[in-house]
């Protein structure tokens, strides 16, 4: 839903203080655009407003945040899907295919999801390297069986669209920043 912050700038501070009121059912954006009108003319915000503000916008901003971590976390459990399937492919078709190795993999692609899922910055150097690393290996194992080449070319690719997100996502604040400090 949209917000005209032209009719917010027509009312006065005392219409706008319902904008700061709970289970007034405003939209995010109106609450936004009523703490910038009223900071822009200098109003002091009693305790209570404060607590309601920071409750109200928290939402968004995480959610906005966070949107290309859990892309990049469900793009990487996409990948963990692809390499159950290159598990038992090699498993039925390999002679001497290490299942503690394939295993291992497994377990460390799972990580990796959740450590997108919980904003990890590095984690996208890490995937940086590793897929690199995973690139070289794609012609020995063309050998080995094709069909798990195609299934590591596929897990690769899924790996480059998630390194995306996490360079698309912001990096995860450090601290609280507080939008009542006057400083």
């Amino acid at each position: 839903m949209r917000v005209n912050k032209n009719l917010l700038l027509q009312k006065t501070n005392k219409e706008l203080e319902d904008y700061l009121k709970p289970n007034k059912g405003y939209v995010t954006d109106a609450i936004e655009y009523a703490v910038e009108i009223l900071t822009s003319r200098g109003y002091e915000f009693s305790e209570e407003q404060k607590t309601y503000i920071e409750i109200a916008l928290r939402p968004r901003e995480k959610l906005e945040g966070q949107k290309n971590y859990v892309l990049a976390s469900n793009i990487i459990f996409a990948s963990l899907v692809l390499g159950l399937i290159h598990f038992f492919v090699g498993v039925s078709t390999v002679n001497n295919f290490s299942v503690f190795g394939g295993i291992f993999s497994l377990i460390v692609t799972f990580i990796f999801g959740l450590m997108a899922r919980t904003e990890t910055s590095w984690l996208k150097y890490l995937l940086i390297v590793l897929s690199a690393i995973g690139l070289l290996t794609i012609p020995f194992t063309v050998f080995i069986s094709p069909i798990m080449a195609l299934i590591n070319f596929g897990q690769l690719i899924l790996h480059v669209v998630a390194i995306v997100f996490l360079f698309k996502a912001p990096e995860p604040k450090q601290k609280v920043i507080d939008v009542f400090d006057t400083n």
